[in-house]
């Protein structure tokens, strides 16, 4: 994301429109400190709806898997039910329900007592059968139940996120009319500050690191094909990506498996010092984490900043203050 070229003000709240809006005709570096506020919010919240969707879609899985745990439970009791009445019915019409009928049919008191006990020891295994299937059958539908309530749980979550981002777009919108008052000129210089990328052919990135395996330079190349696609927030491609869509898509070459989300990103692989910085490996930025990078070699980054700054490769010297670490995955 581009904030952290532009600012490394910390944001505590969102600034009124009251507050934003100057009664002068504004300069590039006070529309350049809003946006870089917003900015940097905005990447957060994009993170926080990233995550929120990762986690809905987990428990959305566990649900169905619950629910399908419940069904197979409760078959199982019914059968072993209905196993256990037809073993009793079939004793009844033989003649051979009870201890009564044992009595009368038996020849001596030895034999009584060998089939009483076959009798009983029959049911006894039977009721042991159902009562264990019984306890699954409650313990699965518990559980199912819980699913359902934690996929509502993060639904909602999900929609407290996506209606403060809405706020946060609708404020951006504002700041990007004043960015509209400026000259060209000053619009190219801030251009220029909140998104520092280079002007570098993908044949010469390439060649400034050998990737440590085929397949982070496989997952390299891609992010590469992508620069100059539009960011979007939420989107993984083809066509626009968002940070850790972009990561997500590219590491997807590489044949690994990523989550959609910056923060769940930063615990897959072995995390790696910034001096052992390799292509391929993923840089994480602010705190909380909000924006994720793939490695290119001699200090690039692959990175989709944020709204209306495309897929760029850009100085990762550009973001010291708010690196956070990387991590080195395996393909």
């Amino acid at each position: 994301m581009a904030a952290g070229a532009i600012t490394a003000v910390a944001v505590t709240g969102l600034p009124t429109l009251a507050s934003a809006a100057p009664r002068t005709k504004p300069t590039v570096s006070s529309v350049e400190k809003q946006l870089g506020e917003l900015a940097l919010r905005n990447s957060q919240l994009v993170e926080k709806y990233d995550r929120a969707q990762v986690i809905v879609q987990r428990r959305q899985r566990a649900a169905v898997a619950a629910a399908q745990v419940a069904r197979a439970a409760d078959a199982e009791y019914h059968a072993s039910h209905d196993k256990f009445a037809l073993i009793i019915q079939a004793q009844y019409e033989s003649g051979d329900f009870g201890a009564a009928a044992a009595l009368l049919d038996s020849t001596s008191n030895a034999n009584y007592l060998d089939r009483l006990e076959t009798l009983n020891m029959a049911s006894k295994h039977m009721a042991l059968v159902v009562q264990r299937v019984s306890s699954s059958r409650s313990a699965a539908t518990a559980a199912s139940a819980k699913a359902v309530t934690l996929l509502a749980s993060a639904k909602k979550q999900r929609s407290v996120v996506v209606q403060a981002r809405k706020d946060v777009q609708s404020q951006i919108k504002k700041y990007q009319n004043l960015l509209d008052t400026l000259t060209a000129a000053q619009q190219r210089l801030y251009e220029r500050r909140a998104n520092p990328s280079v002007s570098v052919s993908t044949h010469r990135v390439m060649h400034l690191t050998k990737a440590s395996s085929a397949a982070a330079q496989r997952a390299v190349q891609f992010a590469l094909d992508q620069v100059g696609k539009p960011y979007v927030f939420g989107a993984a491609g083809p066509g626009a990506y968002d940070c850790s869509g972009l990561t997500m898509a590219s590491w997807r070459h590489g044949g690994v498996s990523l989550p959609h989300s910056a923060e769940e990103q930063y615990n897959y692989g072995n995390h790696v010092s910034r001096d052992e910085l390799q292509p391929g490996d993923l840089i994480f930025f602010y705190q909380p984490i909000g924006h994720v990078t793939i490695y290119a070699g001699d200090g690039l980054m692959v990175s989709a900043p944020t709204e209306g700054e495309p897929v760029s490769v850009v100085p990762l010297s550009e973001f010291n203050g708010d690196y956070v670490g990387a991590t080195r995955l395996v393909g």
